[in-house]
């Protein structure tokens, strides 16, 4: 307890010690000229912009700055945020020019778009993307976020440049890696020129005029900027590499800040495959066994339609009804009045799964033979064992075995790489066959 007591009494000293508190006493001052005060005052930077206005009557004893600038702030509508040991004052309207826009995507999760653009202000709100700019902006960057929206790959360039005179820099002390820190705030206090926005596709060129005019090429795999504010003007060149890039550039009369995000959209395909959780819906296999036997099927996650030849030819579809339960049929081409109706269920452990499987032939032009001797004799059925081995998120091994009715032992061992199946099959009559497949 005594040794809690002693370390309260050493951080009040400490602060007391180290808080600087001043007298402070306005009348009838212009705020422009009370932050210029204050900041000689308590030896501090405080950076605003020349349009505050407004006068401060005010008399406050023994006070730290940030208590200072509250009480002679708010009352005029302003505000401040310190970033190390530099005090910003700004505007609680000077985003009033940024006006929420939402769109909703067609194709795309509103996230994936968000975290395309980066350098401008945009959000995820629901399954919308919110966009703040101003309102003649908007049908442009509709454009573009219907361009970032679409199904194909796309190359995404945000950006966001700001100016500020040498006068500000060396007046406010601001040093290469401060004026980076600093930017976000300065923006919001208007103390700087700037410019946003950004652009899609893999041949760019771009043009915005305004405070700051841009012009932007993107060729053989480089940006190229030409930017000119207030008669000042620099030429930027960069390598075009995903990531956030970061420049200070000096022009005749101060620096551009330029901030540049450049992303890759993948296409939608792409997208779905890059996914832990992908599954593709649809699949095209072709077996063909060492008997002169194949089998052709095509299929979706629901249903398939397969050509089988095994000495007779077959036509036939699979049907899933519920889970991993398959219910199918098969004709006999040459031969319409053989009917085999089939069915097959999985069910998982992982990595191992087990099948069970039967058939049962039905003779449409016989239907009254159809007794209980001829449903034993006929009744075909079968267990099958396998498992999985993912060794990446392109890399799958599989292998299974399965046993039937008649002691027949068959197998297989096979691999997925990326959309294409490859399986050996085997089983105890010798019989060899190779499996080629590919799923989208």
């Amino acid at each position: 307890m005594k040794k809690i007591l002693v370390i309260f009494i050493l951080s009040f000293l400490m602060l007391t010690l180290f808080s600087k508190t001043n007298d402070v006493s306005f009348q009838n001052t212009d705020i422009k000229d009370v932050l210029m005060e204050l900041g000689q005052l308590y030896n501090s930077t405080i950076i605003f912009s020349n349009d505050l206005t407004g006068e401060v009557n005010v008399t406050l004893y023994d006070v730290s700055l940030e208590t200072v600038l509250k009480v002679i702030l708010s009352p005029l509508g302003y505000s401040y945020e310190k970033i190390d040991d530099v005090y910003i004052v700004f505007s609680e309207s000077s985003f009033s020019y940024f006006v929420p826009h939402v769109y909703k995507p067609v194709n795309r999760s509103a996230q994936s778009i968000v975290e395309s653009l980066g350098a401008i202000h945009s959000y995820v709100v629901g399954d919308n993307v919110v966009v703040y700019c101003p309102n003649e902006l908007w049908p442009e960057y509709l454009k573009k976020l219907q361009d970032i929206d679409a199904e194909e790959k796309n190359i995404i360039i945000s950006y966001v440049v700001y100016y500020i005179k040498n006068t500000d820099i060396k007046k406010y002390n601001l040093d290469h890696q401060k004026l980076l820190d600093l930017i976000p705030v300065l923006e919001k206090a208007q103390f700087v020129t700037n410019t946003s926005g950004f652009f899609v596709g893999n041949d760019i060129k771009f043009s915005t005029v305004g405070d700051i005019t841009l012009n932007a090429d993107v060729k053989s795999n480089k940006m190229v900027f030409s930017v000119k504010s207030q008669g000042d003007f620099v030429n930027y060149e960069s390598e075009i590499s995903m990531g956030i890039h970061r420049s200070v550039l000096n022009g005749s009369f101060g620096k551009f800040i330029v901030l540049i995000k450049v992303s890759e959209l993948k296409s939608i395909v792409e997208e779905e495959k890059s996914k832990i959780d992908y599954i593709p819906t649809k699949s095209f296999s072709f077996v063909y066994y060492s008997s002169n036997d194949f089998k052709i099927s095509l299929s979706d996650k629901n249903f398939g339609v397969f050509v089988l030849k095994d000495s007779n030819y077959f036509a036939g579809f699979n049907l899933k009804l519920v889970d991993d339960f398959y219910l199918g049929a098969m004709i006999q081409l040459d031969q319409a009045t053989n009917l085999i109706l089939t069915a097959k269920d999985k069910y998982f452990f992982e990595p191992i799964f087990v099948e069970l499987f039967g058939s049962f032939p039905i003779g449409i032009s016989n239907l009254g033979g159809m007794d209980g001797k001829y449903l034993i004799d006929n009744l075909e059925f079968g267990l099958g064992i396998g498992m999985t081995h993912k060794i990446n998120k392109d890399l799958l091994l599989k292998g299974r075995i399965e046993i039937n009715k008649d002691l027949l032992i068959s197998g297989e061992l096979g691999t997925r790489y990326l959309n294409y199946d490859v399986n050996m099959y085997f089983d105890s009559r010798m019989v060899f066959g190779i499996m080629l497949g590919f799923f989208w």
